[in-house]
C-alpha cells in the first residue's frame, strides 16, 4: 500500500496532464468524426441525385458522333449558342428552360460557382429530355428559351443527329437562298473605265463575268425577244449610230411609231434613274421594260421566256452563267452586264482636264468657259454632264397632248413636263435631240436651251440662270464646238453569233 502511495506522489505530475492529452485527443477523433460523417452525407445526396436523374450516356451510345467534345480549330469555331447549348457531360448539367429565360437578362446578377453548382446538380434534365436532345449543331437561338418538347422517339431523334452538319458547313447552309444566283460563275471580268470616268458602280447582286457579258450581248443583238421577231435592243440602241438612232421617236413590232426619242446607251451604267421619265431605277429594271412595251416588242414575260426557252444552247448558256434555266431576273441581268460596258470617255475635253492644253481648240476653250459661267453646268454637271435630275424646258408644251414626262410615275402636277437631264458625252453623234427628238441639230437644241427653255406654265425655274446670262450667237457657236469636243472613245459592237 505504501509503496503504492509513493508511486502515485512521484507520478503526480505526469497523472495531472494526462486528462488534458486525453481530451484534446477526443476532440481531434471527434472532429474527424464529424468530417466524415459530413462529407458521407454529402456523398450519399450526390448518389441519390445520380440515382433518381440517371447519368447521361456517352455520345456513342446514344448514336452521336463524339464531336461536341472535341477540343480543336472545329470546336473553337462554335458560336455561342451552339456552346450554351451543347449536351451535358459527366460534370456539367444541361440548363433546363427555366434557366434559359435569366440568360436572357444580362441585368440580373450571375449566382457565384459555389452556388451554381448544386443548383445544376439539382436541375439535371431527366434521362428522356437528354437522349431528344438535338446535337450541337441543329440548335439556334430561337429555340434556346422555348419549353421542352416532349421526347421523341429513339429514331427519329437521332436521324437529324446523324445528318447534322459540322460548324464549317453551316455558312453555306445559312445563306439566302438567292445567293447563288448572285455569286459569279464565270470568269471574273474588269471593266476599263476611259479616262474621265468615276469608277463604274456595279450592283452586289449582279456581278459581273465574261460569260455572263457575251450572253447579254446575244440577248441584246436576238430580235425572238420581241413577239414577232423583229425588234431587238440594237434595232432602237444601235452601236453604229453611237448605241442610239438617228431618228426623232423609235418604231416598234408592225411599223408602230412612239413618243419618245430612244436615247443612247453609253454611260447609262452611270445613270441614277433610267427611261426620259425615270420610270427604272436600274439598267435590270430597264431592260425587260420594252419587252413587255406593246408599241415597242409587244411581248409578254412570259412568252418571252418561253421563247428563249424553247431555244436548247440558251438554256445550256442560261444554266452556265447563273445555274439556273431562263428566267426574267436573269435576262435582264445579262443584258444589264453587257450595256456597263458600254462607256465613253478620253474625250480631247478629259484629256485637256488632264493637262493636255492643246486637246482643245480656242473656240472650245471659250465655249467650255461660257458653259461652266452660264448656268450650263449646274444641270449637265461634269465628268458625266449630267445631273440626272428632271426638269421642264418646255419642250414639246405647246403639243395639243403635251408628254407628262415625269408626272406620269410620280402623280405629281409639279412634275408635268419634266424629263431627265440627258448626258452630254458623245452628244455631237446622237442627233436628234430632246425627249421627242423635236431639234434635228445640235446648233438648234443649244439655241433653245441658251435662251432658258420654252416658256410654259411648268418651266422650271432653273433656267432662268442661262436666260439671265444672255448668251450670244457667237458664244452659242462656241458651246457647240465644246459639246463636240465631248466625243471620245466607246466600243462599236458586231452582232455576234446567235443560238
Amino acid at each position: 500500500m505504501w509503496k503504492r502511495l509513493v508511486s502515485f506522489w512521484k507520478h503526480r505530475g505526469e497523472m495531472s496532464v494526462c486528462p488534458v492529452v486525453r481530451w484534446q485527443t477526443l476532440a481531434g477523433k471527434w472532429r474527424m468524426v464529424m468530417l466524415q460523417k459530413t462529407l458521407s452525407r454529402w456523398l450519399v445526396c450526390l448518389i441519390a441525385v445520380a440515382f433518381l436523374t440517371g447519368c447521361p450516356k456517352p455520345a456513342t451510345e446514344r448514336g452521336q458522333k463524339p464531336a461536341a467534345h472535341t477540343t480543336g480549330p472545329a470546336a473553337s469555331e462554335a458560336t455561342p449558342s451552339t456552346a450554351e447549348s451543347a449536351a451535358p457531360s459527366t460534370t456539367e448539367a444541361a440548363p433546363q428552360p427555366s434557366e434559359a429565360q435569366p440568360a436572357e437578362q444580362p441585368q440580373q446578377p450571375a449566382p457565384s460557382e459555389e452556388a451554381a453548382k448544386p443548383e445544376t446538380q439539382e436541375t439535371a434534365p431527366a434521362p428522356a429530355q437528354q437522349e431528344a436532345m438535338p446535337a450541337p449543331e441543329m440548335t439556334s437561338p430561337a429555340t434556346e428559351s422555348q419549353p421542352a418538347q416532349p421526347a421523341a422517339p429513339q429514331e427519329s431523334a437521332e436521324k437529324p443527329k446523324e445528318e447534322a452538319p459540322s460548324p464549317a458547313e453551316k455558312p453555306a447552309e445559312s445563306a439566302p437562298a438567292g445567293a447563288q444566283s448572285a455569286a459569279p460563275q464565270g470568269t471574273p471580268y474588269e471593266v476599263k473605265v476611259p479616262l474621265g470616268l468615276p469608277p463604274l458602280p456595279i450592283p452586289e447582286d449582279n456581278p459581273m463575268t465574261v460569260e455572263k457579258i457575251e450572253l447579254g450581248k446575244m440577248l441584246y443583238f436576238d430580235k425572238r425577244v420581241s413577239a414577232d421577231g423583229s425588234v431587238s435592243c440594237a434595232t432602237c440602241h444601235d452601236p453604229n449610230m453611237a448605241w442610239a438612232e438617228h431618228t426623232p421617236t423609235s418604231k416598234g413590232i408592225h411599223g408602230q411609231v412612239g413618243t419618245r426619242n430612244a436615247p443612247t446607251v453609253i454611260n447609262a451604267a452611270y445613270a441614277t434613274s433610267q427611261f426620259w421619265d425615270g420610270r427604272a431605277k436600274t439598267l435590270e429594271e430597264q431592260a425587260l421594260g420594252p419587252v413587255a412595251n406593246p408599241i415597242e416588242m409587244g411581248h409578254t414575260i412570259e412568252g418571252m421566256v418561253q421563247t428563249l426557252d424553247g431555244i436548247p444552247q440558251y438554256k445550256e448558256l442560261f444554266q452556265k452563267v447563273f445555274g439556273t434555266g431562263v428566267t426574267p431576273e436573269n435576262f435582264a441581268k445579262a443584258i444589264a452586264a453587257f450595256e456597263r460596258t458600254v462607256l465613253s470617255g478620253n474625250s480631247p475635253y478629259d484629256r485637256y482636264r488632264a493637262g493636255d492644253q492643246n486637246a482643245l481648240t480656242e473656240a472650245q476653250k471659250r465655249g467650255l468657259k461660257v458653259f461652266e459661267e452660264s448656268g450650263c453646268a449646274d444641270c449637265h454637271t461634269p465628268p458625266l454632264f449630267s445631273s440626272y435630275e428632271f426638269y421642264n424646258a418646255g419642250v414639246g408644251m405647246n403639243k395639243e397632248k403635251p408628254d407628262e414626262g415625269r408626272k406620269a410615275v410620280t402623280g405629281k402636277d409639279e412634275d408635268f413636263g419634266k424629263f431627265r437631264v440627258p448626258s452630254l458625252r458623245e452628244v455631237a453623234n446622237t442627233a436628234p435631240y430632246f425627249h421627242d427628238g423635236s431639234a434635228a441639230t445640235l446648233e438648234e437644241a443649244v439655241a433653245v436651251m441658251a435662251a432658258g427653255g420654252i416658256d410654259n406654265p411648268h418651266r422650271s425655274e432653273e433656267f432662268d440662270t442661262v436666260r439671265e446670262a444672255k448668251i450670244t450667237p457667237e458664244q452659242q457657236k462656241d458651246l457647240v464646238e465644246f459639246l463636240k469636243a465631248l466625243s471620245g472613245e466607246f466600243p462599236k459592237v458586231e452582232p455576234p453569233q446567235l443560238p
